[in-house]
């Protein structure tokens, strides 16, 4: 590795500050809204649409802000607003005032997590921001998956307090006393990193394609699917995808880093688009099983390589919060999108929207084709020397006991 190195101290703040963050953004979504809205479908998928649009307005008006202030102190401001946010949903029964908290929730949640995404770039350089993100999606989706799993049996009053230990989480990092030069050592400054808008947009694309898709038609997919089978076996499919998910993130992470950025992304579209076109070609449980593990390697590899590398290849320190925007700003408004298109998407049949969605996906590995790729040449030689020197001595030690 090369450049700066985070010692176990900054490895484990950073788990600890992205496990907390991906944890609560579901538990607000998925049961303290719906314990809100009852069982009024339509109701929360509109609410749902605007929390998400809300999250991408407010990350959109914090950049410059965030930019401005230490990304640290953000987000234990970000802690402390969520207690004082949340203790008032157990004090109240009326539907209006919480969802105006839930609102504010996610105003403050959007400008929380883009000062993770910026403090996390503060300590990597790009050869090792594969490696460091994929290390902790590695650690931390697994446990975001167990407390998810677990909070589906809790009633209002425990997904609030679910929510305040998670967000009390935030503030305990303080605890591991995360002072730059505690975990990190030398920083490259990467101030002379000014990329095109042409080849912002290059990567923007296949993101937005993407997120969309996964909020869309995708998710119509999972629904036909949950709707065709038996509920332990939809839970095995899912179990399985949430596996292959934590293994896409290691070794997504790792390829980018040793291969490049491209390559990881053009294997993990390719990847998606067969998955999902097994799912609608054929209904054999063989065949799910298979569509599930690759559609969660997927997941795994892109998330990492969108949510934490690209954009931090793209920035540099005058910029870093408004790219890191970019990116989140098209995952949640695709999100939203896709929330307020649920009734309309799950009338497509299970074949057209495996088949839109494989045709989707393969176009958009156009525009990768086109881009430059980020990973620095001078990086990518000297792994490739150190991969042939590898062999080479391999080649020379069978020779030497063959002789022998």
């Amino acid at each position: 590795m090369t450049g700066v190195r985070l010692t176990k101290r900054g490895f484990l703040v950073n788990v600890i500050l992205y496990l907390s963050f991906i944890t609560l953004y579901y538990v607000f979504r998925l049961f303290i809204m719906r314990h809100v809205l009852g069982s009024s479908d339509e109701a929360y998928q509109m609410v749902n649409a605007f929390f998400n649009f809300t999250i991408a307005i407010a990350v959109i008006l914090s950049v410059f802000f965030i930019q401005a202030h230490r990304k640290i102190h953000i987000m234990y401001g970000f802690s402390v607003a969520t207690l004082i946010l949340t203790i008032p949903l157990l004090l109240t029964f009326s539907i209006i005032l919480r969802l105006m908290l839930i609102f504010a929730l996610g105003i403050f949640f959007g400008i929380g997590m883009l000062a993770f995404f910026a403090y996390f770039w503060d300590l990597t350089v790009s050869e090792e921001r594969g490696r460091t993100a994929g290390f902790i999606g590695f650690l931390a989706l697994p446990i975001n998956f167990v407390i998810i799993s677990m909070a589906e049996t809790f009633d209002f009053f425990g997904a609030v307090i679910l929510v305040i230990i998670l967000s009390s989480g935030i503030m305990a990092v303080k605890l591991l006393k995360p002072r730059k030069k505690a975990i990190l050592t030398t920083k490259k400054d990467e101030r002379g990193n000014t990329s095109e808008k042409r080849t912002i947009l290059l990567y923007s694309i296949p993101w937005a394609l993407f997120s969309l898709i996964n909020a869309t038609l995708a998710s119509s997919i999972s629904i036909q699917v949950f709707q065709r089978v038996d509920p332990f076996f939809y839970m095995t499919l899912t179990s399985l995808q949430t596996m292959a998910a934590v293994f896409g993130a290691l070794g997504g992470g790792i390829i980018a880093d040793f291969f490049g950025r491209r390559p990881s992304l053009v294997f993990s579209l390719t990847l998606y688009g067969i998955g999902s076109a097994l799912v609608g070609i054929t209904q054999s449980y063989e065949a799910l099983y298979l569509a599930y593990v690759a559609n969660g390697l997927n997941w795994g590899i892109l998330w990492v390589i969108y949510a934490f590398v690209i954009w931090g290849d793209l920035a540099n320190r005058g910029n870093c919060a408004k790219r890191y925007a970019i990116g989140m700003v098209i995952f949640y408004v695709a999100t939203g999108i896709g929330s307020l298109l649920t009734v309309q998407t799950s009338q497509i049949s299970l074949v057209v929207s495996s088949l839109a969605s494989c045709l989707l996906i393969f176009l958009s590995n156009v525009p990768l084709i086109l881009a430059p790729e980020l990973l620095p040449l001078a990086f990518r030689e000297k792994i490739k020397v150190k991969l042939y020197m590898n062999t080479v001595e391999k080649i020379g030690r069978k020779l030497s006991r063959n002789q022998g």
